[in-house]
């Protein structure tokens, strides 16, 4: 990723009356396209804090399960250091309420990187740096009763980090740095048996070469694995196998991947971070440093079956996790240029975006990079990026200087876990929840207000004023009613404009209020609208007319 960057910038300015501007289609907590799903809400719900950071959340009914690297845990509204519950690199919350379920604290010696659910959702699957949990040894690889919180015999050895895991009701597949599982030699992907007690070890060798393993996701009937990775070769192939590769859990094959020959990540500078799957798609992330090892920082969807593209999200800016829903799909990033991908441009100073949320379909087609020369993939199916854009504040924990690593949701609930250490300019470390519209407060309206969003008067035509103001958009709707005023807001507006469109195309807007006595003095206010009725003010601006 480079720091090249050239502003996108336009005025637009109103002189006529009342109307209503509109762009591309773009979807959020009100769409005014019912063609295009609804997102969560960009409120930030409290939710249970910790001090450090976290790397995977796992659903599971009204409970949320959390693995990081952390030591305490506190409510939502505490300081840092106040309220405080010792919770060893792993705790739970409520889904509904965000509150920490004092019952459940496993105790490991080392920080947990990934989690995974058995089928029976009775156990979680630990990966991680760990040698201990409760004291008792667990080599970087453990499972977890959720029904009791402790350990179960789970046990296989690996002698150096576990990065990914996944499980289905016949192995249970890591993924990661070590070169040996259970003291035989397997570089960097292992199967081990769900009963494992440290004898456990399956057949499953794939000879993967060059960087590590980041993620493992299985097919839903547990013939397939896909990883991803920094790898440059799998079995001895490179399409696929160039940060991914599909693999016969029964042979230890490779298997035919296509998306591979058109998102290549790998080497020293350019990795897969993260996979997802629902059955009949797969998902995943990336990201790429000066373009020499890769060509993806967005997202992807593949086709189980064929292996095929789906669509490219071509973003720029690191992606580090992703998560399908029915119809929406969401990101966690550092993104900061989505110009090729139908989404925002860049910015100057650069702004960066750590959320984001796209379709599930295809909308359109990826354009090439002729401003900033960043790799690009001209020609391939797009999603289309949704109005749903919450703000956090980065954190320092890991000393990346990022926000959000890791997404999750269900139905209702969309659930973000990082570094970060506020949501919406509101303190919240480190764990966020958002909510659907029915259930949530829904109270996140037009961005500015009072002196930060300065409404402009000049007069230099007798009997005219001319006001000026820049554009206002909202965290979760593209569409906003700006009304201007003048004299009091109980007044009929002399001016509504609606524009429906992404943020940053609500650029600057005037208009010129006439037939005004001269010598007189108006004052003027204007107000941005969005469709929930969530409505921010300018101040009052005088004028003395010419």
């Amino acid at each position: 990723m480079r720091d090249v960057m050239k502003p996108i910038l336009a005025a637009l300015v109103l002189v006529a009356t009342s109307l209503t501007l509109a762009t591309s289609a773009s979807a959020d907590t009100a769409p005014t396209d019912t063609d295009l799903p609804q997102t969560v809400s960009a409120d930030a719900l409290p939710t249970t804090q910790i001090d450090g950071v976290a790397w995977k959340q796992v659903i599971v009914g009204d409970t949320v399960y959390v693995g990081g690297n952390f030591t305490s845990a506190r409510p939502a509204g505490a300081a840092a250091g106040t309220d405080e519950s010792p919770r060893a690199n792993m705790l739970a919350y409520r889904l509904s309420t965000g509150e920490l379920i004092s019952g459940f604290a496993p105790k490991f010696n080392g920080q947990v990187k990934d989690m995974a659910l058995s089928p029976d959702k009775k156990l979680l699957y630990v990966a991680g740096s760990f040698t201990q949990v409760d004291g008792a040894n667990r080599y970087r690889g453990a499972a977890i009763d959720l029904a009791t919180g402790k350990a179960t015999g789970f046990r296989p050895i690996f002698n150096s980090t576990t990065n990914a895991v996944t499980a289905t009701a016949d192995a249970v597949y890591y993924g990661g740095v070590f070169t040996s599982a259970d003291k035989t030699a397997r570089t960097k992907v292992a199967a081990v048996k769900p009963s494992d007690t440290g004898t456990g070890l399956l057949p499953l060798n794939p000879t993967v070469a060059g960087g590590n393993v980041n993620d493992i996701v299985a097919s839903s009937d547990g013939s397939q694995i896909v990883i991803g990775g920094a790898f440059t070769s799998v079995n001895g192939s490179n399409k696929p196998g160039y940060g991914m590769a599909r693999i016969d859990t029964a042979s230890g094959d490779s298997l035919a991947l296509p998306v591979n020959d058109e998102i290549r990540n790998g080497g020293a500078e350019a990795a897969i971070l993260s996979l997802e799957s629902d059955g009949t798609s797969l998902y995943g992330t990336g990201y790429n440093y000066g373009g020499a090892a890769g060509n993806s920082e967005g997202s992807f969807k593949a086709d189980w079956k064929s292996g095929s593209l789906t669509w490219l999200e071509d973003c720029h800016g690191d992606t580090y996790a992703i998560w399908p829903t029915a119809k929406t799909v969401y990101q966690a990033s550092h993104k900061h240029y989505c110009g090729t991908s139908g989404g925002f441009p860049e910015s100057k100073p650069r702004s960066w975006y750590h959320a984001t949320a796209t379709t599930q379909d295809v909308r359109g087609t990826n354009i090439a990079d002729d401003k900033y020369g960043y790799a690009d993939h001209p020609g391939t199916p797009r999603p289309e990026f949704l109005e749903w854009y919450p703000k956090w504040t980065n954190g320092t924990y890991t000393s990346s200087e990022q926000a959000t690593w890791t997404v999750s949701a269900n139905d209702d609930y969309v659930v973000y876990g990082g570094e970060f250490l506020k949501v919406n300019n509101t303190p919240q470390q480190g764990l966020v929840r958002f909510a659907v519209k029915d259930i949530a407060p829904n109270k996140i309206g037009p961005k500015l207000r009072g002196a930060a969003w300065e409404l402009k008067a000049t007069s230099t035509t007798a009997g005219k004023a001319v006001l000026s103001w820049p554009g206002n958009p909202d965290k979760d709707n593209a569409a906003v009613t700006y009304k201007l005023y003048r004299g009091s807001t109980t007044a009929t507006p002399i001016k509504t404009v609606k524009v429906d469109a992404p943020f940053w195309k609500h650029s600057a807007m005037s208009f010129t209020d006439t037939a005004l006595v001269s010598g007189s003095t108006q004052k003027y206010r204007i107000a941005a609208v969005d469709p929930l009725g969530n409505k921010s003010l300018s101040d009052w601006v005088s004028i003395k007319v010419k």
